[in-house]
């Protein structure tokens, strides 16, 4: 069974129940409603993945005065982003 949704005015009604009429089981209905639920869906992957040539070419190059842009074209990546995130350690 999937956890529900959070809804934290229903917790905080409840948490304040609970101090009201010092009772513990209130508080065990609200920590639930307090953890959001996993995202349930996702987009496709729509990019091609990485190889170890172009982490290595995009570490080489993030040394020159090179844009992450300019970097992303010279060694065939989609964007900017894909290259920022092997810079970061996003992609080892």
């Amino acid at each position: 069974m999937r956890n529900p949704s959070s809804d934290i005015p229903k917790a905080r009604a409840l948490l304040i129940t609970a101090l009201k009429e010092k009772d513990w089981r209130y508080v065990r209905a609200a920590l639930p409603l307090m953890k959001r639920a996993k995202a349930v869906r996702r987009a496709p992957n729509k990019q091609k993945p990485i190889t170890p040539a172009q982490k290595l070419a995009v570490r080489t190059l993030c040394r020159s005065d090179l844009t992450n842009h300019e970097i992303a074209t010279r060694v065939g990546l989609a964007n900017g982003g894909r290259v920022s995130e092997i810079i970061t350690g996003k992609r080892k």
